[in-house]
């Protein structure tokens, strides 16, 4: 039987894991006994059925780093704050990944936003592929590629921070007797890289490396269940620390729009301030292919897998970032006209911006386009295609002469 273990380390949310639910199924039914290393067991636990998968938690930074240059700028500078400061805050992560995955001793491991995990398997691991949004899979080049399109490159301070992730790195593959890098870009050489996006909405739109489209993981939703009421029906994927939230429902509740949310961290008590005839709470996640056909207008912070089915759908969106990865996210649905996005603190365009992107045709239209540019490939071809490739990989002949 194929061994695959797959590694989820940092993030959070429901799109990691469920994007890799239909392909876990796909492996199974070639034979292959696929281990989950998550860095919350929570939402597998969720979408899988008892026993159908073994499910094991990740190791994890749990440190607080402080004095880091703000924004994040390219990804080294992401890592500096999930251990990769220093040797010393990475030794125990990179020794925990190594042992964790010796003992699986898998044919392939698919990582998706796990470094350390791609890291340890360096010289355990007959073939290595990583899975994810653009953002999760950094072109292995040198100098780093720049991260915020908004920005201005500053090389020198992409430099330091490289330099610094790298001298981590090599003094903790160091202490596990671990062959060193040459340059940072070779902790993103893999055997294959699944980039599950778009051209459009790649965070490294530079790349040469070939995109598959998204993988929605709509499996295990439920089918959603509308407020019966005339008028636009939004649906809502919604965080309750976010600062936008509790003015963004109480400004869909006015409207009277046919309304239908999950935030599942909205407690009882502030939930009840908001539903209402028009407005309907989902207590479980939605079939998000489901939900966005039948939608006039998405609203969400821009997590990837829900603007992919969105424009997938070829419906509006409006935006709230939280993080670097759904602002850039966001600037992209900007730039393809497709959608609208609202920062923090500035919760009094909410409004505004909600009779814009139902009233004015535009961007309705620019995501038909996406849809009509995407149709031609559906979900079970992406599935497939990686599903197979993932085979190939795991029975190749190790390949003399490398460190793998």
């Amino acid at each position: 039987m194929i061994r695959i273990l797959y590694a989820w380390e940092l993030g959070a949310g429901l799109g990691h894991v469920g994007c890799f639910v239909p392909l876990a199924r796909a492996l199974a039914e070639r034979g292959c006994a696929v281990t989950w290393v998550l860095s919350d067991v929570t939402p597998a636990a969720a979408r899988l059925l008892p026993g159908e998968a073994t499910l094991l938690q990740a190791p994890r930074f749990r440190g607080q780093v402080t004095g880091l240059p703000e924004p994040q700028l390219a990804y080294s500078e992401v890592l500096l704050r999930h251990g990769y400061a220093s040797a010393e805050s990475l030794c125990p992560l990179l020794r925990d990944w190594r042992a964790l995955i010796a003992a699986a001793q898998p044919d392939l491991i698919i990582t998706d936003h796990a470094p350390t995990a791609l890291l340890a398997a360096r010289g355990l691991v007959d073939a290595r592929a990583r899975i994810g949004t653009g953002f999760c899979c950094p072109p292995a080049v040198t100098p780093e590629a720049p991260m915020l399109p908004w920005m201005p490159p500053d090389a020198a301070r992409s430099r330091q921070s490289g330099q610094q992730v790298l001298d981590s790195i090599n003094g903790a593959l160091q202490a596990a007797d671990a062959a060193p890098l040459a340059a940072l870009a070779q902790m993103h050489e893999v055997d294959e890289d699944f980039i599950t996006t778009y051209p459009e909405l790649d965070h490294f739109p530079q790349r040469a490396t070939p995109r598959r489209g998204a993988v929605l993981g709509s499996e295990g939703g439920l089918a959603p269940e509308w407020p019966a009421t005339l008028g636009p029906r939004v649906f809502a994927y919604l965080r309750a620390r976010q600062p936008q939230t509790a003015l963004l429902l109480r400004t869909l509740r006015r409207k009277h729009y046919a309304t239908l949310v999950y935030c599942p961290d909205l407690a009882p008590q502030a939930r009840a301030q908001f539903e209402s005839t028009t407005l309907r709470f989902s207590d479980q996640p939605l079939d998000i292919i489901a939900v966005t056909a039948a939608s006039d207008l998405v609203v969400c912070g821009g997590g990837h897998g829900t603007v992919c089915a969105a424009l997938l759908a070829g419906k509006p969106l409006l935006l709230m970032p939280e993080m670097a990865e759904q602002a850039i996210t966001a600037w992209n649905v900007e730039a393809l006209g497709a959608g609208l996005g609202l920062a923090a603190g500035q919760e009094g365009r909410i409004g505004a911006l909600l009779t814009r992107l139902l009233h004015e045709p535009g961007f309705e239209r620019a995501a038909q386009q996406f849809r009509t540019r995407h149709a031609g490939t559906t979900q079970a071809q992406i599935i497939d295609g990686i599903a197979q490739r993932c085979i190939e990989l795991a029975t190749q002949s190790p390949r003399p002469g490398t460190d793998a």
